[in-house]
């Protein structure tokens, strides 16, 4: 018996006991997702000028981005992100908090003003 045979006869049912989701929803989730990636791949990175070389790249693209060894490798891509404006968040949030970020805001400038005030001779010291 063959090692991949061996592991879905004897350890299958283990893992459907197991299983928090049925198996059948886990699988259409999983085809959903590899036919979005299908379409992306095959949309925005593959050779458009022959069918046979653009499912040629499609399939070279599945295959890397299901390698557990090469996405491990992979560096995950961080986004940038920036806080809001004051007004912004004045009109999403409720208005007993905009009053803490009021304080906050005011507690940061008096200690602005305290470090420029400690400064011997008259230049005006960096914030921290």
């Amino acid at each position: 018996m063959s090692p991949t045979m061996h592991k879905i006869l004897i350890h299958g049912p283990i893992a459907i006991e197991n299983a928090i989701l049925p198996i059948g929803q886990l699988s259409e989730e999983a085809a959903e997702t590899r036919n979005k990636q299908f379409r992306s791949f095959r949309q925005n990175l593959a050779r458009k000028f022959s069918r046979l070389s653009c499912y040629r790249d499609v399939l070279k693209r599945l295959l890397l981005s299901s390698d557990p060894v090469l996405t491990g490798m992979r560096s995950t891509i961080r986004k940038m992100s920036e806080s809001f404006l004051k007004e912004t968040l004045e009109m999403l949030l409720p208005m007993e908090f905009s009053e803490v970020l009021d304080e906050e805001d005011s507690h940061h400038e008096e200690t602005h003003n305290d470090i420029t005030d400690l400064s011997s001779d008259g230049e005006i010291a960096p914030p921290y």
